[in-house]
């Protein structure tokens, strides 16, 4: 099978894992280095990816969100966008905290860049009964867009009436980016106080992990379906495109 832009499953999977190999789930990083890194691209879409290493919130850590930085990373790679995305264990929560500085850089970039809409990517527990959980602040962080983006994973086989639970896309309903009380979530930050649209993408394991690697705090072994990985990457390319054709 060949993904939208001509590249075979193998070689999206293969370079899936190239990327999250650079991740560093449990190491902290070194002097003074930030704990996240930015690429910059030319199409003016910017792909975020907060919780890729462990995190600290509210003085405890959270693990990772395996593969969502490699993830980000791909899709910008082939899209050519901007991404940033955690490299490092953090002792903050880009997502909680409104004066990480992970949202510092985030503002400049949307600023400098002219980014004309952000897609967040998260990761879920196996127990979800979702491939794919769309948060949009109930429409308000992307309401000229939301339709849009709906159709579009709806051709990509994601929908909120698919009776395979990895098809099942959840809609403003368990993750709605809205957040809990002291929270502040990248969608918020970037619609409400940029006033740039952004939405939440929460995907289950078995959409982005192609293998879980030995550090990872889950101790299982597991794999995800590479069938699923595929379509999930092909989905977030096209809609890349398609959202930055509607920002012009």
């Amino acid at each position: 099978m060949r993904s939208v832009q001509g590249v075979s499953r193998s070689d999206l999977l293969r370079r899936l894992s190239e990327l999250e190999e650079d991740i560093r789930y449990q190491d902290f990083a070194e002097d003074i280095s930030e704990d996240f890194d930015y690429i910059s691209g030319r199409v003016p879409i910017l792909l975020s990816a907060p919780h890729g290493t462990i995190h600290t919130r509210l003085g405890k850590p959270k693990q990772e969100d395996e593969y969502t930085s490699g993830f980000a990373k791909l899709i910008a790679e082939m899209a050519n966008t901007h991404v940033l995305y955690t490299r490092y264990r953090s002792l903050t929560d880009p997502n909680w905290y409104p004066e990480a500085s992970y949202k510092k850089i985030l503002q400049q970039v949307i600023e400098r860049e002219n980014i004309c809409f952000v897609l967040d990517i998260h990761g879920v527990a196996e127990h979800r009964m979702f491939g794919i959980a769309l948060g949009t602040l109930g429409g308000k962080s992307c309401p000229q867009h939301r339709n849009i983006i709906i159709r579009h994973l709806e051709r990509f086989g994601f929908s909120q009436d698919a009776d395979d639970i990895l098809h099942r896309l959840d809609l403003d309903r368990t993750f709605t980016a809205e957040g809990i009380k002291g929270q502040e979530t990248i969608t918020r930050f970037v619609s409400e106080r940029l006033a740039v649209p952004a939405a939440q993408f929460e995907l289950h394991p078995y959409l982005r992990i192609v293998e879980r690697r030995p550090e990872a705090t889950e101790p299982e072994p597991f794999r995800g379906v590479p069938e699923l990985i595929e379509a999930t990457i092909n989905a977030f390319i096209a809609l890349v495109h398609e959202l930055s054709a509607s920002c012009s």
